[in-house]
């Protein structure tokens, strides 16, 4: 039985694969044409499987396709770097029966080495992966060389090269000695989501573990398809949550799954991410908080690196975490671990925090929200907010209150990130209920109404009747109606305006811990 795969390429006798004939056909065309070209994407994003796929189409053709790597010698000297590179390039040409014996020393030889010889009359397609990887020592002789083969193609074997890697291959290859028109290129895009529909019902016919339509939704809208990620999500799926095949495999594993990935988790895809997303910290600030789009552009060195790690990408002209999950997974990790709330709201041993449960066993939202507004008034947002933190206090502060409690009553709250700046939603798991927080800042009174407009078509994507709009203002006061009810498009959507400008600082009561009242006490006894 085949299963799905989340390390190296995927095998098709062992592994459910997405074939992507559209898509090889698109490479095959361009090595018909004997075209130089570029194939690059971040980590986990399938290229080592499409070019592998692609090559086995080749070979069909009557072409020689060779893969080498250049991963392991970006530390080598000029004379080890020839040397590893004739013997990679002899070892594979060996194992399609064609044999060179010609020992590459520097760019004269390896353009001797792909001379058109009468013992080999067949064309060489030669694929290099992780391209990046090439010393700079030997990096403008070596694209000199493939200008010189690449200008004289009738006097050699080799057909067609592909330079394979993240996006940092595109500025290596961009000068006046390059054969590459960086124009063209090949990205290979994330699933669709029928490939990854495709990608699930092979494990599906398999198996005859049913997999509810809507967990494959969830699936597609938090990876958007990024490869590594839904192998991932599925694995984790399939082999631990819901390991029976007779058992189906419903939403409240899918949510278990996302639990897991967004606290636990540590594949090398994810860590990645998280690493150079902390390397650009206050940049990640921004990005993920701020309402003001940023414009996309690879010559602001923050965006460059990033995009080349698969961070951003651009989305219509601005720079976005395109990988929901990715960026539940950075809001998570960027979260402090506490905000007060212990030190406020655990004041005994007898708190249950019943009063934001309602008689039938759900939760309360309304009078949690409630008392989130008191609690900021109480508090402001000074425990969050820093230099390169403004507005992504108040989301971090909703956020772990919310969460704080939740967690408590032994629910779940899950970061939902739908497109539009300024926004950010919490979905709130309780027992079999889902709840739905969208907050966003108040900027004018027609984007507030059209904020509403987003969360009712949220609901009714999600199939659920009811949601909360958290609103920041700094242009509000006490004197305004803070709270709202209203029906739209048959969805009650509860309205609760947060104020964020306090003057002077506010100075009720904090609740005294059982800690202070027992000083006290003891202090009477004396």
């Amino acid at each position: 039985m085949r299963e799905f795969n989340t390390s190296g390429p995927c095998n098709t006798a062992l592994h459910y694969t997405v074939l992507r004939e559209t898509l090889r056909g698109e490479g095959k065309v361009k090595v018909q044409k004997g075209r130089f070209f570029t194939i690059f994407a971040p980590r986990q994003t399938g290229k080592t499987t499409y070019f592998q796929l692609l090559l086995g189409d080749l070979k069909q053709e009557g072409l020689i396709p060779i893969w080498i790597s250049f991963e392991s010698l970006k530390t080598l000297s000029k004379a080890d770097f020839y040397e590893a590179l004739s013997h990679d390039l002899q070892r594979e040409l060996s194992k399609q029966e064609v044999k060179i014996n010609y020992v590459i020393k520097g760019p004269l030889q390896l353009r001797g080495f792909f001379e058109k010889m009468t013992e080999q009359p067949k064309s060489i397609v030669l694929v290099i992966d992780e391209f990046e990887g090439i010393p700079e020592e030997v990096l403008s002789e070596v694209m000199h060389t493939f200008r010189e083969i690449y200008q004289q193609r009738e006097n050699y074997v080799l057909h067609s090269l592909i330079l394979v890697g993240v996006r940092t291959v595109a500025e290596l290859v961009i000068s006046a000695a390059s054969p590459f028109n960086i124009a063209d290129e090949l990205q290979i895009p994330y699933f669709t989501f029928a490939e990854v529909t495709d990608l699930i019902h092979q494990h599906i016919k398999e198996t005859g573990q049913p997999v509810a339509p809507e967990v494959i939704k969830a699936i597609y809208d938090n990876t958007q398809g990024q490869p590594g990620l839904v192998c991932a999500l599925c694995l984790h799926l399939v082999t631990t949550v819901v390991p029976d095949m007779q058992q189906p495999v419903t939403m409240a594993a899918f949510y278990q799954t996302l639990q897991f990935f967004l606290t636990k988790h540590l594949s090398k895809n994810i860590i990645n991410v998280v690493q150079k997303a902390r390397e650009k910290r206050a940049f990640m600030f921004k990005l993920l908080f701020q309402a003001e789009p940023i414009p996309f552009s690879l010559y602001d060195p923050d965006i460059a690196w990033l995009s080349a790690h698969g961070v951003v990408d651009e989305v219509e002209g601005a720079t976005e975490v395109v990988v929901p999950l990715y960026k539940k997974v950075l809001i998570t990790a960027f979260r402090p671990l506490f905000n007060g709330e212990v030190q406020h709201y655990l004041t005994s041993a007898h708190d249950t925090f019943s009063q934001y449960l309602t008689a039938t066993g759900g939760l309360n939202l309304n009078a949690l929200l409630e008392a989130y507004r008191a609690y900021v008034r109480r508090r402001g947002f000074r425990a969050f907010d820093t230099e390169n933190l403004r507005e992504a206090a108040w989301h971090y502060s909703l956020d772990g209150f919310i969460s704080f409690f939740i967690h408590q009553l032994g629910g779940q709250t899950f970061v939902e990130v739908p497109s539009g700046r300024g926004r950010i939603d919490l979905l709130i798991r309780y027992g079999e209920q889902l709840y739905l927080v969208e907050t966003k800042k108040f900027s004018t009174l027609t984007a507030f109404q059209a904020g509403k407009g987003q969360l009712v078509a949220y609901l009714h994507s999600e199939g659920l009747t009811e949601g909360y709009y958290v609103v920041f203002s700094n242009l509000h006061t006490e004197t305004d109606e803070l709270y709202t009810e209203e029906v739209i498009e048959g969805k009650q959507i509860y309205t609760h305006i947060v104020l964020t400008h306090f003057t002077p600082p506010s100075r009720l009561p904090v609740p005294e811990t059982l800690k202070q009242r027992k000083k006290k006490g003891v202090k009477r006894g004396k």
